[in-house]
């Protein structure tokens, strides 16, 4: 599947599904099988540093990792420190990222987007389109953020009260947050998202959240209601 700018593939493990799109210019076949490798590969160090520290996968409250970790370990421990979140929280943005860059460097692609369950990470040479799902929300997928280049490398992540099966304590049928870091991007969706107790709540969060320090971006849709603020570009679809 592809078209003229991209040209993309899915590339599953396990939980792990992402959706992987190269610049056709770039392209090659071998990036299918390098991008499982790299699936399995951060999997298997997620999963040996579990074995050791189980709280990492099972605490709602940030983690402190030990020295001597792997970058990916680290970094969502770090995310998690920041947002006050558990360290899994991070998971799905850290890994869209990694995945990511290796899959620049490997193949000196000009352009990478990688989905990792509506997580994504991207770098980008012309603007793109990321429209917000936001389930039964009659907004849902009627407001995109379109970053340019000067805004990539790039994490869009996004966490739901009311959509998919991740743990949510909060309302809002959608939280997308940017951040140039994918595992922080991820980690304060699902804060913010938590926070967001009813719509009156949006508001004052979307502002709080543009204010953080590592966000560029936020869109809170809960029900007919949005609330965005930010740097980059916002779209009306």
């Amino acid at each position: 599947m592809g078209n003229s700018r991209w040209i993309s593939f899915r590339s599953a493990w396990r939980e792990t599904d992402l959706w992987v799109a190269v610049d056709s210019e770039h392209y090659r076949k071998e990036a299918e099988k390098f991008t499982m490798d790299r699936i399995l590969f951060y999997r298997l160090v997620l999963e040996e540093h579990i074995t050791l520290y189980p709280e990492f996968r099972d605490s709602l409250t940030p983690v402190v990792a030990p020295g001597g970790v792997h970058p990916l370990i680290k970094a969502m421990s770090d995310a998690a420190m920041a947002a006050g979140t558990g360290p899994m929280s991070a998971v799905a943005g850290a890994m869209a990222e990694y995945v990511c860059r290796d899959l620049l460097e490997e193949f000196r692609a000009d352009e990478v987007v990688v989905e990792n369950g509506g997580d994504i990470y991207m770098k980008l040479t012309a603007p793109a389109t990321v429209a917000v799902f936001a389930g039964d929300s009659p907004l849902s997928e009627k407001i995109a953020l379109r970053p340019g280049p000067a805004d990539t490398p790039v994490a869009l992540c996004c966490s739901s009260g009311t959509v998919g099966h991740s743990l949510s304590f909060g309302v809002a049928d959608a939280c997308m947050i940017a951040c140039r870091d994918g595992a922080l991007a991820d980690a304060y969706a699902t804060a913010f998202c938590n926070e967001v107790k009813d719509k009156t709540m949006a508001g004052p969060l979307t502002e709080m959240a543009a204010g953080t320090a590592g966000i560029l971006s936020v869109v809170i849709v809960t029900g007919d209601q949005v609330s965005m603020g930010g740097s980059i570009e916002i779209e009306f679809l």
